[in-house]
């Protein structure tokens, strides 16, 4: 088969550049649907618009930040106590290999870091929390 020349793939590369500006570039026109009793449309009033909260009940930082750590804790609680068990059946497959046991070791601790650190930002949350109801229950 021949290969296109210079000149040839310059040219082709330029056909996406026009498709995406006569897109952009073409006007669209609305047309208005006639209206049945014969009378204009009456203004629309903009201030009864009003957006539903997706979030159900969370209405400050605080309270989305808690939601996320909440989420977070429990999609971590199951990886933490699989990697505790992962790292028990290292120490049983290691049959006492040194170099396997200190990776069994290493996993374990890496593993009980991991959960006192998802664990004690909660801590810190729940203590974060009740400071500020607190300070805000304060006159």
């Amino acid at each position: 088969m021949k290969s296109l020349s210079a000149t040839s793939r310059r040219y082709l590369a330029i056909i996406p550049v026009l498709f995406v500006t006569f897109i952009f570039t073409t006007p669209s026109f609305v047309y208005a649907a006639p209206s049945t009793s014969g009378q204009a449309p009456a203004a629309v009033n903009l201030d009864k618009v009003t957006l539903q909260n997706p979030l159900n009940g969370i209405n400050s930082i605080e309270g989305l930040l808690v939601a996320i750590l909440n989420i977070v804790m429990i999609l971590m609680v199951p990886v933490i106590v699989f990697f505790i068990i992962y790292a028990g059946f290292k120490y049983v497959m290691a049959q006492g290999n040194a170099s396997q046991v200190e990776e069994a070791t290493r996993a374990l601790t890496y593993a009980i870091v991991g959960g006192v650190l998802i664990l004690g930002a909660l801590a810190i949350s729940q203590i974060i929390q009740s400071v500020v109801t607190a300070f805000s229950a304060a006159p």
